[in-house]
C-alpha cells in the first residue's frame, strides 16, 4: 500500500472515530420541542410532496406530448 492510501485509510478512520463521538454525544440530548413541531414538519413535507407530483406528471405529460 502506497504513502497516499496509508494517509487516505488514516483519515477514513479519523473522520469515522469523530462521527461515532459525535453521533453519541447527541443521543443523551432531547428535542423539547419535537412534539409541537411534527406537526408543523408533516404539514410541510405534505405540501412538499404534492407539489413535486404535480411537478412530475406536469414534466412526464409535456415529455410523452412531445
Amino acid at each position: 500500500m502506497g504513502e497516499a492510501m496509508k494517509f487516505l485509510a488514516v483519515l477514513a478512520t479519523i473522520i469515522l472515530i469523530a462521527g461515532f463521538i459525535g453521533t453519541l454525544s447527541l443521543t443523551g440530548k432531547g428535542d423539547d420541542d419535537y412534539s409541537s413541531s411534527t406537526k408543523r414538519n408533516v404539514i410541510n413535507l405534505t405540501l412538499m410532496y404534492v407539489g413535486l407530483v404535480v411537478a412530475l406528471t406536469f414534466g412526464i405529460g409535456l415529455y410523452i406530448a412531445l
